[in-house]
């Protein structure tokens, strides 16, 4: 998908649609966009509104919200809606009533998915790139719970392994975060079982997080590998 403009195109290219489908209606695109190439004109070209609270913000984040909230326009224009996604107070995305969304980044590359939001659909989707080696011996202790690490045993090592569950889990606050309302750690869930070959995980709650969320549901989610990266998404109702 062409973006216009010799200079703006440095800055933000790879426009496509991701086969995606969680979920009934969904659709999801992905950009790929060049931190070193970002300018402030570049929300103004892509029609994107700018927060007053990214005045101060370095070049890296007020790119990665630019980028996520020109897919964002993309899909919602696409199907009649207000294009606009505003931002909640813990800076969740806020969708037009009857639909819901999700949005992660990751290295210069940002995923957007959205769903009508039917009978309360709830999806979350991360990106993360793989953890080094030092880095999964320096967190795993606050990602995972006791006895997790059984259910990742398998073919990867195990940061990779480790940075699944980590996406896992930032994918199921995103999706849960809604309804919850407030933020809740890692140890509020488990990975109980991951099928590597047909890239599906399923993941447990262990603390009742809102009525309907109580320790026990089980949700099942799907990954993707792309270039050094993985990407994680739930979809559930």
């Amino acid at each position: 998908m062409p973006i216009p403009g010799a200079e703006l195109s440095a800055f933000l290219h790879d426009v496509s649609y991701l086969s995606l489908a969680e979920a009934p209606g969904m659709a999801a695109m992905h950009c790929r966009f060049r931190i070193a190439a970002y300018d402030d004109a570049w929300f103004g070209a892509l029609g994107v509104a700018r927060p007053d609270t990214l005045a101060r913000a370095v070049p890296k984040r007020k790119a990665e919200y630019l980028a996520a909230r020109y897919l964002c326009q993309l899909l919602l224009a696409e199907r009649g809606l207000p294009t606009a996604v505003g931002s909640g107070q813990h800076r969740q995305p806020l969708w037009p009533e009857g639909w819901t969304g999700t949005i992660t980044h990751s290295d210069e590359t940002a995923v957007v998915a959205l769903a009508p939001s039917g009978e309360g659909l709830m999806l979350g989707l991360d990106l993360e790139r793989w953890m080094s080696d030092k880095t999964a011996d320096n967190v795993h202790e606050g990602i995972l719970v006791p006895g997790e690490r059984e259910a990742l045993a398998g073919p990867w090592p195990f940061p990779h392994a480790l940075t699944l569950a980590f996406s896992a889990k930032e994918s199921l606050f995103k999706a849960l975060y809604p309804r919850v309302g407030q933020y809740f750690d890692f140890n509020a869930a488990e990975m109980t079982r991951v099928d590597w070959d047909a890239g599906r995980f399923s993941i447990r709650l262990l603390k009742t997080l809102a009525p309907g969320l109580e320790a026990g549901r089980a949700f099942d989610g799907s990954f993707h590998l792309r270039d050094g990266q993985v990407l994680t998404l739930i979809a559930a109702f």
